[in-house]
């Protein structure tokens, strides 16, 4: 038996949606001369045209030809798309779509069903209940009308229920701001005790619980949502009591309004305030910044309630069910990632170390001395972040002493630190190769000198034995990674990915490489990881890459901590001849800029700001050797870098015009 093709497939290769084609067919909407000629040519060369033949011989007429849909309202996007997806789907098994409205009166809701009642030609129901009582349901149960509750539910005996899980997806959505180090979370919800709101409640307090924060019911923002004057309100006095709280709006109708209000409070969404929203609008989509969104599938809930009817019509028993639709979530870039220092302290911003005159006099005339031990060098990483330093202990009066590079090798640095601790600095300022090995010899030191660090903190070193940890937000570093991962393969379906972290004990890549691979995990279905593997020396990772591949040549794309052991499993990939595989990772430089110009290979990275973190670490420095230790840990944002921006990022992280070879590659691209 040929297969004929569905709405969905002709929607798809016409160009137009779902409900157009159903109107073309059903002739239930004016549709445009044009767009009608080229949906039946699709439907004729699709063989879709005898479906409707078919269709038209056996349609359904006088007596129980109808399937109600009993909807709150038609206003919004949610109840729309649910109404377009059941009307194609009751059309294609022979039924007409009769929808009534209740307004979420239960006066008005009782009428509909006396009305459904009394229509004789109303074979099944798909009720949006406005009542949580049973017995106001109890007559079509009687008269064994088959009906299905949609996207709310009420306990009624032999009646079934698709609903989204909204538990789960409000769950989802506060376990992303939570893991983004938010503590307060205001969850926005509508008046009135329905069962998806005492859902999303539960999911909310779940989330919570899991990270041990008490709920505080000043943070369930209950709203009306067409009471506009209410609604800001309510949010104005959460953001005045709470502080920078993160905000989680549970409809279409009060994501808008939140927006509204934040624009009106002045606040940059998500550089003052993060947002996750109701995204079935496609505003949500377009809008700068992109929301992160949770999303019904209202395909789906359509499917399944429309299957139920159907099958109970067939054969009518008194079973029934609660079947769950996913909700959907999208990261995107609505939200901050909350940097956190290695004792959970809160980040303080580099714009916040400022120095009056008294203290510059008191640095100029100090005569202090400051030693830096690298994890290694040769980069325009390692020369921008000492170019930075420089910047800020020179215009002070501060020399620097001696600068050492261990390669990566933590027994050289022992022995490095060593040196400079005999040159008697009042400062040194490191970067530990890794968090064990060199932990003892920086607990030594911080006994006779100041300690700022830069990235990491060695283990079982305490507050008090360094003065600051400068870093970038290694938590924002991994989920930007994520996040252009997920979007370069958002529109294929089983993605098959490979993940490459760093296997040494190092605080910063850890925390960014665990980010990542939670990011990918839970947030796109359509991406798997298949193989996780961790490299110890930056030249390992030539053989890492290799043996994955040989194990797994399915790998479409490939998760690499930051570009060094990147270059080394391009390496490996060209000898594989597997260029075709993407490649996302961290920090810039000139040769991954080429592959990344090109788009060869490299589709995006997430880089580190080497000078301004330079000079953070400047001013940090600074402030220790007046004494000021309380800036414990300071967090600079990471830069997202794509071909497409390649040449602004260039500038703006490597401080001068990107080099000849990379603007040609760039502008051969466009002509």
């Amino acid at each position: 038996m040929i297969q004929l093709a569905t709405i969905k497939e002709i929607a798809k290769q016409s160009g137009v949606s779902i409900a157009t084609v159903s109107h073309v067919i059903n002739k239930t909407r004016y549709v445009s001369p044009e767009l009608v000629d080229k949906v039946e040519a699709v439907m004729k060369d699709l063989g879709y045209d005898k479906k409707i033949k078919e269709a038209d011989n056996h349609f359904k007429i006088g007596k129980q030809s109808e399937i109600a849909l009993v909807l709150p309202r038609l206003e919004g996007t949610l109840y729309a798309k649910l109404t377009s997806h059941i009307s194609s789907q009751i059309a294609e098994n022979g039924y007409n779509l009769t929808v009534y409205f209740h307004n979420d009166d239960i006066t008005q809701e009782k009428t509909v069903i006396t009305n459904i009642l009394n229509n004789k030609r109303i074979a099944g129901a798909i009720i949006v209940p406005a009542s949580k009582e049973a017995k106001q349901f109890g007559k079509l149960v009687q008269q064994q009308i088959p009906f299905v509750f949609l996207d709310r539910t009420v306990r009624v005996k032999g009646v079934d229920s698709v609903i989204p899980d909204s538990k789960g997806g409000i769950f989802k959505g506060c376990t992303h701001l939570l893991k983004s180090g938010h503590e307060q979370i205001a969850l926005i919800i509508e008046q009135g005790q329905y069962s998806t709101s005492e859902d999303r409640v539960e999911g909310y307090k779940e989330a919570l619980d899991s990270y041990k924060i008490p709920f505080s019911n000043d943070l369930l923002v209950e709203v009306d949502p067409d009471n506009i004057e209410d609604f800001e309100r309510k949010i104005k006095t959460v953001w005045v009591n709470h502080e920078k709280p993160a905000f989680v709006a549970t409809g279409n109708r009060m994501t808008l309004n939140l927006l509204k209000v934040i624009n009106k409070l002045g606040l940059e969404c998500p550089t003052d305030v993060s947002v996750i929203g109701f995204g079935d609008e496609e505003w949500s989509e377009i809008i700068n910044p992109p929301l992160t969104i949770l999303k019904q599938d209202t395909e789906e809930m359509a499917k399944q309630a429309v299957d139920i009817v159907l099958g109970k019509l067939e054969k009518y028993d008194d079973s029934s069910a609660v079947i769950k639709i996913p909700l959907q979530f999208s990261v995107q870039k609505s939200t901050q990632v909350i940097g956190k220092g290695p004792f959970g302290e809160k980040p303080v911003t580099p714009e916040e170390l400022t120095l009056t005159k008294e203290e510059t006099q008191q640095l100029m005339t100090g005569g202090y001395k400051v030693g830096i031990s690298f994890h290694y060098g040769g980069t325009a990483w390692t020369r921008l972040y000492e170019n930075g330093i420089r910047n800020i202990l020179e215009k002070h009066g501060i020399s620097i002493v001696s600068i050492t590079n261990a390669d990566f090798d933590p027994l050289l640095q022992v022995t490095q630190l060593e040196g400079l601790r005999m040159q008697k600095p009042d400062a040194i300022i490191a970067i530990p190769v890794d968090d064990e090995i060199t932990a003892k010899k920086f607990q030594s030191i911080s006994e006779e000198t100041k300690l700022i660090f830069m990235s990491s903190v060695p283990e079982g070193m305490t507050k008090d034995q360094y003065s600051s940890c400068v870093s970038v937000n290694e938590r924002e570093n991994g989920q930007n990674m994520a996040l252009l991962l997920g979007d370069y393969f958002k529109n294929k379906r089983d993605v098959k990915i490979g993940f490459i972290g760093h296997g040494a004990p190092f605080y910063g890549t850890h925390l960014r490489d665990a980010v990542a691979s939670d990011i990918i995990r839970s947030s796109f279905n359509n991406i798997r990881i298949v193989d996780e593997k961790y490299f110890y020396r930056i030249e390992n990772t030539y053989e890492v890459c290799k043996k994955m591949m040989t194990d797994h040549p399915e790998i479409q794309g490939l998760y690499i901590s930051w570009d060094r052991p990147a270059l080394e499993a391009i390496k490996a990939l060209k000898e594989l001849k597997r260029e075709d595989v993407a490649i996302f990772t961290s920090d810039l430089d000139l040769e991954i800029a080429t592959y990344l110009a090109n788009e060869e290979m490299v589709k995006g990275l997430s880089s580190q700001r080497p000078y301004q973190q330079g000079i953070a670490v400047g001013l940090a420095t600074a402030k220790a050797l007046l004494g000021h230790d309380e800036h414990k840990y300071i967090g600079v944002p990471p830069y997202i870098v794509q071909s497409k921006n390649l040449l602004k990022s260039w500038k703006d992280i490597i401080l001068e015009p990107a080099p000849p070879e990379i603007e040609e590659l760039i502008l051969n691209k466009f002509t």
